[in-house]
C-alpha cells in the first residue's frame, strides 16, 4: 500500500511538472512570438532611418551645389559690380551723349505724331462733314424717291382709269355705228318707199 502511495504521488509531481513546463514553453513561444513583432517593427523603423538618411543626403548634395552655384554668382556679380564701377566714369558721358539723342529723337518722334493727330483730327472733321452732307443727300433722294414713287402709283391709277374710259368709248363708239348702220339701212328703205309711192301715184294719175 505504501508502494502505491508512492508511485500515486510520483505521477502527480510529473503530471504538475509537465503542466508546468508546458506552461512555460507557451510562455517562451509568446515571448519569442513578441520578440519577432517587435524584430520586425524594428526592422521596419531601420528601413526608414535608412531611407530618410538617403533622403537628407540628397538634399544635403542639393544644397551643397546651391551654395556653390550662389558662392559662383556672387562672385561673378561682385566681379561685374566692380568692372562697372570701374567703366561708370568712362561710360558716364556716353550715356548722357546716348540720352541726349534718344530724347531728341523721341522728340522728333513726338512732335510728327503731334502733327499726324493734328491732320487726322481735320481729316476725320471733314469726312465727319461729308458724311452728314451725304446722309442729307441720301434723305434727299429717299423722299424724292418716295414722292416719285407715289406719282408713279397715281399715274397707274389714272393709266387704268383712261384705260376704262377709252374701253367703255368704244363701246359707245361701236353702239354709235351699229346704230348709225341702222338709221342709214332705215334712210335707205324709207328712201326706196318714198320713191315707190311716187311711182304708184303717178300711174295712178295716168
Amino acid at each position: 500500500m505504501a508502494a502505491d502511495g508512492v508511485c500515486g504521488e510520483s505521477v502527480d509531481q510529473y503530471r504538475a511538472e509537465l503542466e508546468r513546463l508546458t506552461q512555460e514553453l507557451a510562455e517562451a513561444n509568446r515571448e519569442k512570438i513578441r520578440a519577432a513583432e517587435c524584430g520586425l517593427v524594428v526592422l521596419e523603423e531601420n528601413q526608414t532611418l535608412k531611407q530618410k538618411y538617403a533622403d537628407l543626403e540628397i538634399e544635403q548634395e542639393t544644397l551643397r551645389k546651391e551654395l556653390e552655384q550662389l558662392q559662383e554668382a556672387f562672385g561673378q556679380a561682385y566681379t561685374n559690380q566692380r568692372k562697372v564701377a570701374e567703366d561708370g566714369e568712362t561710360n558716364e558721358e556716353t550715356l548722357l551723349q546716348e540720352s541726349a539723342s534718344k530724347e531728341a529723337y523721341y522728340m522728333g518722334r513726338l512732335l510728327v505724331l503731334q502733327t499726324n493727330v493734328t491732320l487726322s483730327r481735320s481729316v476725320a472733321s471733314n469726312a465727319q462733314a461729308e458724311n452728314e452732307r451725304l446722309n442729307a443727300l441720301v434723305q434727299e433722294l429717299r423722299e424724292s424717291n418716295e414722292m416719285l414713287e407715289l406719282q408713279r402709283s397715281r399715274m397707274r391709277e389714272e393709266v387704268k382709269e383712261y384705260k376704262f374710259r377709252e374701253t367703255r368709248l368704244l363701246q359707245d363708239y361701236t353702239e354709235l355705228e351699229e346704230e348709225n348702220i341702222t338709221l342709214q339701212k332705215l334712210v335707205s328703205t324709207l328712201k326706196q318707199s318714198q320713191v315707190g309711192v311716187k311711182a304708184f301715184t303717178a300711174h295712178s294719175l295716168f
